[in-house]
């Protein structure tokens, strides 16, 4: 084979090998919405349980976990080996060829460990416990980004129609104050003004519609990948507003179930469990083994060869690095457990920081709906006023503002109290996999 060939053949098997370790993405495109369909929070759920990226990683982890417990309890097993040997030799160029052949099977089988098997398997199995925690963990975090960009959703849409009753508003009144203006009775600044403000509520409305595309994608990336733009979320915020609890929650019983804190404290367990290992190193270790083989010049010469043994390690002196294992493995648990205890303390004060946040937006609502009320009572008694001259144009100003005002805080208002919501069940770390069982029962 000349150089070149070589040089070619090597250059190929480069490509092939390279084309076996590349990883490619799954295509993803942008897909027109659909003006009617639209989508429900039950829905959105399953999708996101089965398609979200996060979730499956966590799953993975999970499944990754698993197979690492396995693997520890493979300890306590023996292991066998087969072994083949064959050699063909001579001393010199006179001499006759000489055969050897030998082969059988090994077996070794750990009897005591000093407990260091036993310490591996059960960290193993509370790792374990800990990564579905961590996926419980995942769970709420895509939970609350899904239900956010959900009420986002909601709230843009309602957002959307009253910015273009608002922009309508505007409208009219433009035309009212430049009418005004052109019959004398009204000064060309406040015209001006009128069109600015007729402009700008134009401009909320682009806005609007322009957020709501982004929070479609936002929205897509949470589910999986589906992008749909514009995406219609089915729901009516002044419907789905949790009903209020006048019952202060017990925010330690509460804080102790959290998916973070169990997390910690089977973290705390696993630490625990590789103290039992770090200890292993100052007892014995026994170990059985076993061989049987044949072995000879030819087949029909061979001899068979049995041995079983069994030895003892007796560990002296290793210059002292059993013992600052041992108080290493202590202290890693210590500081496990410490974290524990800070993310249980933590939980607490973040629950009643998210029960009184969720109050105080449930109360908010109340009042933001009467404002919401006699500004629409005010601005139609100052309008018709402004009409027949009874008020100038700063008063009608004022109060349009006013009521447009009112207007779009009632509706943040709506979206702040279910935020709140969502937060609550974040903080006490509700899954996507509880809405389901809530939706079953």
């Amino acid at each position: 084979m000349s150089p070149r060939q070589k040089l070619t053949l090597g250059i190929l098997a480069v490509v092939l090998w390279g084309g076996c370790l590349s990883v490619h993405l799954p295509e993803v495109s942008v897909k027109p919405g659909s003006e009617t369909e639209k989508l429900t929070w039950d829905s959105l759920v399953r999708q996101t349980i089965a398609e979200n990226p996060d979730l499956a990683g966590a799953r993975y982890g999970i499944t990754s976990r698993a197979r690492s417990r396995d693997q520890a309890f493979g300890s306590y097993l023996p292991s066998v080996s087969g072994n083949f040997d064959r050699n063909r030799q001579r001393t010199t160029g006179t001499d006759p060829m000489k055969d050897d052949m030998a082969f059988g099977i090994t077996g070794d089988q750990p009897m005591f460990t000093g407990l260091n098997t036993t310490g591996q398997f059960l960290k193993a199995g509370k790792d374990l416990e800990a990564t579905r925690w961590a996926y419980q963990v995942t769970s709420a975090n895509v939970r609350f980004q899904l239900r956010s960009v959900y009420i986002e959703l909601l709230k843009l849409d309602q957002l959307l129609a009253v910015n273009r009753r608002i922009a309508e508003r505007r409208k009219q009144n433009a035309e009212m104050i430049r009418l005004r203006y052109n019959a004398g009775r009204e000064n060309l600044g406040s015209a001006m003004r009128g069109d600015a403000i007729a402009e700008q509520a134009e401009f909320n409305v682009r806005q609007t519609m322009r957020r709501m595309e982004s929070q479609s994608l936002l929205l897509g990336k949470v589910v999986g990948g589906d992008f749909v733009v514009p995406a219609k979320v089915e729901g009516e915020m002044e419907k789905i507003i949790p009903a209020p609890d006048d019952e202060t929650p017990d925010y330690p019983g509460l804080a102790e179930q959290t998916p973070t804190v169990y997390q910690l404290t089977k973290t705390a367990e696993a630490f625990k469990a590789a103290v039992i290992s770090a200890q292993s190193v100052i007892w014995p270790q026994v170990n059985g083994s076993l061989d049987y083989g044949y072995e000879g010049g030819k087949l029909q010469h061979l001899r068979d060869q049995f041995l079983l043994g069994m030895t003892v390690t007796l560990p002296f002196f290793n210059g002292g690095k059993n013992i600052e294992g041992i108080l290493k493995a202590k202290a890693d648990y210590q500081t496990s457990l410490e974290a524990a205890e800070s993310a249980r303390n933590s939980a607490v004060a973040q629950l009643a920081d998210a029960w009184v946040q969720l109050q105080d937006a449930r109360e908010n609502v109340v009042v933001n709906k009467h404002f919401l009320e006699a500004g629409r009572k005010r601005a139609e008694i100052i309008r018709a006023e402004y009409a027949s001259g009874l008020v100038d144009f700063q008063e009608f100003d004022i109060t349009e503002q006013d009521f447009a005002n009112a207007e779009t805080a009632y509706v943040q208002s709506l979206a702040d109290v279910l935020t709140k919501a969502a937060n609550w069940e974040f903080v006490k770390g509700s899954t996507l996999e509880d809405v389901l069982h809530e939706t079953r029962s």
